[in-house]
């Protein structure tokens, strides 16, 4: 069963495997043991007729002259079993343990074989289905007889094994079909698993044998448990958050007041910081609920507006792609995901381009900046959540660092991946992958606003 382990073969295939096997060997065996059981039988009614005919061939050659003797055993032989009469026994030959049992049957079945010098020898060493044997009459001359096949070997023919082999392969495809359906629940489940892990939760129906609908309904409950938690946990997030945006509507107000502009805007950059994390925290702990569904959207319009955005608030940077390109996505969160890479090449690097790419299957946006890069073993270890390289980019180390974490999630989310990558020439490199319906790549277009 070890072997098993090194198959790529699920529980269906394995338990196919092993009814096979089961069934392979048990056929060989039944097989040959029946074979076994045959050719038994048969030798021991092949040493019960021997016995016969040589009882009468020597009743009937008792009495009678030499001629009539030759005459007598020259009738009575068969095609497979040769008789002669000489005045000397046969000579002494190999002996065998079937030899032995065939003359003990012999001596069973015909009593009067006893003290007759009953003698069996193999016709050849190399064969081991002809005896050859003698039998003394009564005035001391010898009966010759040689018998072919009258021991058989076991011979285990291929058309028997196939003719035997038909109920079990019935039975065998009988089987794979009880195990699909017994099986079914479990492959429900696990499909229903997968769409769990993806925020797609059903509620499956209680299916199967007792352990199944055990499985099943501690699978219910423990999505209901967690959706509970979840939905408490984002409730009490809204709350905080709601809380937490007065005081600092508040400050924001207050800060409008201060004379000093120097010290107004250093109040107002902090409290656009505040906000800044606070969503964050927000959207990283609402966890994978949705409340958008996913429609068409123009991305490419969506991307150029983040890069007006940024170039709006005095950063240096470009887009570079198509006028137009259709996605269907979750608006929203892909441009928060996008906007997140956006805003962290922007901290981090002087000049930076959003590059949109388009093909009959993917749409890639790519982030590039010109800042300092990110050690080559840092650059999985930093989509992690609360994870920052201030060694690497000191430049500005605003926020909790969750922003790749965000994006990182919201990709995913989407059935894309997010690479992250040191350029050649410096800096680094945030890739978004995301599949699309087939259509024909638009147009490149270059779109650059000067930062006023």
């Amino acid at each position: 069963m070890r072997l098993l382990k090194f198959l790529p073969l699920g529980a269906f295939g394995r338990i196919i495997a092993i009814v096979a096997v089961t069934v392979l060997i048990g056929l060989t065996l039944n097989t040959l043991l029946y074979e076994g059981a045959s050719r038994f039988s048969i030798r021991e009614e092949e040493a019960r007729r021997a016995s016969e005919h040589i009882v009468i061939v020597a009743r009937m050659l008792e009495g009678e002259t030499p001629e009539r003797r030759a005459k007598i055993v020259e009738y009575t032989s068969t095609e497979h079993f040769t008789l002669t009469w000489q005045l000397r026994p046969a000579e002494p030959g190999a002996r065998s343990v079937m030899l032995s049992d065939m003359l003990e049957a012999m001596l069973q079945w015909e009593p009067s074989l006893e003290g007759r010098q009953l003698q069996l020898y193999l016709g050849s060493p190399d064969d081991a289905t002809e005896v050859v044997g003698s039998l003394q009459l009564g005035d001391g001359s010898w009966l010759h007889f040689r018998a072919q096949d009258l021991i058989g070997g076991w011979r285990l023919r291929l058309g028997q094994v196939v003719i035997a082999g038909l109920p079990m392969l019935a039975l065998v495809f009988f089987a794979m079909s009880a195990l699909r359906n017994l099986l079914e629940p479990l492959r429900r489940l696990a499909d229903a698993v997968t769409r769990v892990g993806h925020g797609n939760s059903i509620v499956l129906e209680e299916q199967g044998p007792g352990e199944f609908r055990r499985l099943i309904r501690a699978y219910n409950n423990m999505q209901a448990r967690i959706a509970a938690m979840i939905r408490d946990r984002t409730e009490a997030l809204a709350a905080v958050g709601h809380d937490l945006r007065t005081p600092l509507a508040r400050l924001r107000l207050n800060a409008e007041s201060v004379n000093d502009a120097q010290a107004r805007n250093a109040l107002a950059r902090d409290l656009d910081e505040m906000e800044q994390m606070l969503d964050s925290l927000l959207t990283f702990f609402r966890g994978d609920g949705h409340a958008e569904a996913p429609k068409l959207v123009d991305i490419a319009v969506l991307v150029a507006t983040i890069v007006d955005d940024l170039q709006d608030r005095g950063f240096e940077i470009t887009y570079v792609g198509p006028p137009h390109c259709d996605l269907h996505v979750r608006a929203g969160e892909i441009k928060r995901a996008i906007g997140n890479l956006a805003h962290n090449a922007c901290h981090y690097g002087k000049d930076v381009v959003v590059r949109l790419m388009a093909s009959d299957s993917t749409v890639r946006v790519r982030v590039e900046d010109d800042g300092p890069g990110v050690p080559e073993e840092d650059l999985k270890r930093i989509i992690e959540p609360f994870q920052r390289l201030d060694p690497a980019r000191r430049r500005n180390t605003a926020g909790v660092g969750l922003g790749l974490t965000i994006a990182s999630r919201i990709v995913n989310g989407a059935g894309g991946r997010l690479t992250l990558s040191n350029r050649a020439e410096g800096g680094l490199c945030a890739e978004v992958e995301l599949p699309r319906q087939p259509g024909p790549p638009p147009a490149m277009l270059r779109h650059t606003r000067a930062v006023e």
